[in-house]
Parts: C-alpha cells; structure tokens; sequence
C-alpha cells in the first residue's frame, strides 16, 4: 500500500480513484485524453482533412492541443526529443508529409515508454504537480483500453491493501508492467432468449440450448434460471476480461443491426455473459454512459408535458448518448445541444458555447459537494449551513470561508485534493477559469470531430471515438442541466445562457465581475 504520509503520493492516488470510479461526479471526472492518444487523433484527422471529411483548420487545433498537452510531459521523452516532438507541432502537418512521419516515429517510441519515464520523474527531486501526474497517468491507462472498473480495482489494491509500504513510482512501474503485456484472448459465451435459427444461415460460434448449458456446467457457472435458446462464443483481444465483454457488447450490437434492418429474426440477447476462464458471470447490457440532467427531477419536470421545445427536443436526443453504440451515441449527442447553439452557418461554434456554460457551473458543483463533506466534522459550520435556504448560498458561505483562509475539516483525500483545486480559483478565478473553459471545450470539440467522421466520413472505428463519449458524456449532461433549469426555471434560452456564460468567464475577477457562484444565475 502507499505511505499514507505523503500527501503528495495521496492526492495523486485520490485523484486517479476518482479518474476510474464509476460514481464519480461530473466535475471530479477526467475530460482529457493521454497524450499518445492525443498524437494519434492528430494524425486521424490529417487523414480526415486530406479525404475533405474535416477542415485543415481542425488538425491546427489539435496540434496546438497536443502541444499543451505535451507541455514538459515526462512521458514524452528528454529535452531533446520533447523539442522535437513541439516543433513538429507547430508546422502544417499534412498527411503522409514530413511532419507526419516524424510524428508517427514519435509515438512509436513514446508509447511503450510513457509509464516507465513518468515512474523514473516521480523519483527525481521535482516531481510534476499532482492533478497533470493523475490526468496523464489515468488517461494513458483508460485509453490503451483498460476500463475504468478493472483499473478502479487494481489500484485499489495496489494503494490500500497490497501488503508493505510502497512509493507511487513503484506501482506506477507496476501499471508499466501491465500495459506491456500483450493483449489477452478471451472466449466469452453469450446466450438468448429467443433467437430464430436458419439451417443454411446461423453466425459462426453458434451453440444449440443442450450445448449452451454443457458449456457454462463445465465451467462451474450455476445453470439453475438460465432459460435460453441457444448462444454464441465470441473470441475477442482485450486488455482485461471487462474490457473483453465490451468489445464483444459492441459486435453483438452490430450483428443486431444487421438482423433488425436485413430479416424478420428475433435476436433477443440475455443481459449476462460469461468468460472462459473467469469465475463471474459479467453484465452484457450497456452501463449507462453518465449522462446526468438532474433538474429535471429537482423541479419536477421529468412526467411534465408541456408545449414541445426544442429543449424537449435536445433531452430527447440524449438518450442514445448514454446508451446507444458508440457511433450511435456521438451523432446522437452532438445533435442533442447543436440545434440550441449554433446559428446558421456557423456550427463549430457549440463546442465552444458548451465548454464556456459547463466551465461556468463547475465551481458551484464542486463547492456544494464540499459543503456536506465538510459539515459532517464540523457542527458549528454545520449548524452556518442549515440556515441557507438554496445550494448557491452553501456553496457561496464555503466560498467566502476559503477566501478568507479558513480550513475545512474533511476526511477524506478526493475532498482535501478538491479544496485545494478550489483554494487556486478563488484566488485567482481569471486564470484558473480559463483552464477549466480549455479543458471542457476541448472535450466538445473532441465529440464534434468523432461526430463529424461518423456522419461524413462514415468512420464509426475512430481512434478516440471512446475516449470522446468517455469524456464528453457527463459534461454533455451537466451542460443540458443547466440549458434545462434555465429554459424550465428562469424562461432563459440557450443562447442568453451562453452568452451569460461568456460573459462571465470574461470578467471574472474584476469589479464588475459576476462570483464565481453567480456566473450563470439561478
């Protein structure tokens, strides 16, 4: 486990525990990509921009991404080849050109290595700061394809209860380790409950009702409730056995597109699967993709009826963002908040409106959540809190006692890590809020790109397709929380709320600036 006295090694085991934890909340989550990932993108969308499927404008915007991205990235390599990796970032970088084989070279070398240099600089005399070590530790993890539940419980262990004592470099090498094993092959076994079978016509790996329960029987899987008609057996390459089950989730979503739009089957699956090798069974449905709008329920509008809105419109769209395939869901969800904010001619535009509302709700999300976590230890803050009548007063009195320097007794590390994140935009909230702007902004532009290859460039196998749902997703919901609570509550458009957005973020920390807690009202 790690040395629990460290309170550097602490943050940055906090913050990747919340990276990977399935329940973290929106503004807690991780909205970047890794950096190898990042490079990768880049040289997609050159492809992209090549084949008239994005704008050259679109890969500028990237490179300039990954540049901060790569920042004095440890991972990246030495001095040297960190020079070199920047300066091919700031030339017109073109497919299949000069700058794109330099970059290909690159990440051939930066990926196998990425965890072992983050390792040896976590060692040195001056480490990077805690949350770049988290975001690029975790987002290298997540996008090799590890999934947030598998890594959410090796680390577990690895920081609470492997046996000694331990430094994060240690266990960082330990997830270099892993990475370098070589993908797995995992049969997994799934069945249905109903399925209409063709003699000249069945998929292959296909398993008659007798064979399906020999199968799991001689695997020791309980057969007792299972009724089915037959299964199939699937062979996939994954990193891990969860990782295994979604890759074979997105074939059998496949196979039931094809069987929907070419015949009159049934193919009704049942939502369990089970993995040669492995003890438990594993869920087969989709975990819904986090995608939250929570004022609906607060003001109780979730069985309302009102006159159709575009707004009811939007809410509409988002339901295939948190459950549908992942091409599916990047359409479907960019479609969702486009028709609220964009003008004619001018669609590109969303990415930025949404980054600028979600980064202006950020602040009060991440105040109140602190504001129950600190009452819990403090009965005389408690008792200041209960006599606020709204969240914003909760979230403005912890803002007002951070301001004047007063600590907040919390228990557990994620909150003392998100108090201090808080500690640096009360003081200086121009900077910092520009940060968080870039960073949700980034992610938006991110789904808008994987939207754009789906729907123009029919690529549904995108590099960072995943990682764009994995990111945008809940942001997707937190910023159509607050589209929904102004259109429901304060009879607000989208667009008057962006431009409050706007406005905010752009006078902030000046006298006439709105708090942090009031940028975007109600």
């Amino acid at each position: 486990m790690i040395d629990v006295n460290q309170q550097y090694e602490m943050h940055v085991a906090a913050r990747l525990l919340e990276f990977f934890g399935a329940a973290t909340a929106w503004h807690r989550n991780l909205w970047t990509v890794g950096l190898v990932l990042a490079l990768k993108e880049l040289l997609e969308a050159a492809e992209a921009a090549r084949g008239g499927v994005l704008f050259q404008n679109s890969v500028e915007t990237l490179a300039r991404s990954a540049m901060a991205l790569a920042g004095r990235d440890p991972g990246a390599g030495d001095c040297a080849q960190l020079g070199v990796l920047q300066a091919a970032l700031r030339s017109e970088i073109r497919h299949h050109g000069m700058e794109y084989r330099v970059l290909e070279q690159l990440i051939a070398d930066i990926e196998p290595k990425y965890l072992a240099r983050w390792a040896a600089a976590l060692k040195g005399p001056t480490v990077p700061k805690p949350e770049r070590t988290a975001r690029a530790i975790a987002g290298h993890l997540l996008d090799a394809g590890f999934t947030g539940d598998f890594l959410h419980r090796w680390w577990t262990f690895k920081l609470r209860h492997e046996p000694g004592h331990r430094k994060l470099s240690d266990i960082v090498e330990d997830a270099h380790a892993l990475m370098a094993k070589p993908l797995r092959e995992y049969d997994v076994l799934v069945a249905f409950s109903a399925f209409t079978k063709q003699k000249d016509s069945m998929p292959s790996g296909w398993l008659d009702a007798p064979q399906v329960s020999s199968w799991l029987s001689n695997r020791n899987f309980d057969v007792a409730g299972i009724r089915q008609k037959g299964g199939l057996v699937l062979r996939v390459s994954a990193r891990e056995p969860v990782a295994a089950v979604d890759a074979v989730r997105e074939r059998l979503e496949r196979l039931a597109a094809r069987v929907l739009i070419g015949s009159d089957r049934e193919f009704i699956l049942i939502p369990r699967a089970w993995i040669d090798g492995e003890r438990r069974e594993f869920r087969l449905a989709r975990t819904g993709r986090d995608v939250d709008v929570h004022a609906l329920e607060r003001k109780k509008k979730v069985y309302a009826d009102p006159q159709y809105t575009r707004v009811d419109a939007a809410i509409e769209l988002l339901e295939p963002l948190a459950t549908g395939s992942p091409a599916t869901a990047v359409a479907s969800g960019w479609a969702a908040f486009e028709a609220l904010l964009s003008e004619p001619g001018n669609h590109a535009v969303v990415a930025d409106r949404m980054g600028a509302i979600v980064a202006c709700s950020f602040p009060r999300a991440e105040l109140t959540v602190l504001s129950y976590q600190a009452a819990k230890a403090d009965v005389a803050l408690d008792t200041r809190l209960r006599a606020c009548t709204t969240n914003r007063d909760r979230a403005d009195l912890i803002a007002t006692d951070i301001t004047a320097g007063l600590p907040l007794l919390l228990s557990n590390d994620a909150d003392r890590a998100a108090f201090e994140r808080m500690k640096k935009l009360l003081a200086d909230p121009h900077i910092v809020m520009k940060d968080i702007e870039s960073y949700a902004t980034g992610a938006f532009r991110r789904l808008y790109r994987q939207r754009n290859l789906v729907l123009h460039g029919g690529k549904t196998d995108g590099v960072a397709l995943r990682a764009s749902l994995r990111t945008a997703a809940p942001l997707v919901g937190a910023g159509m929380d607050r589209i929904a609570h102004a259109w429901y509550v304060d009879g607000l458009s989208p667009l008057e709320l962006a431009a409050r957005a706007r406005i905010s973020l752009d006078t902030v920390g000046s006298v006439d600036g709105r708090r942090c807690v009031d940028f975007l009202g109600g």
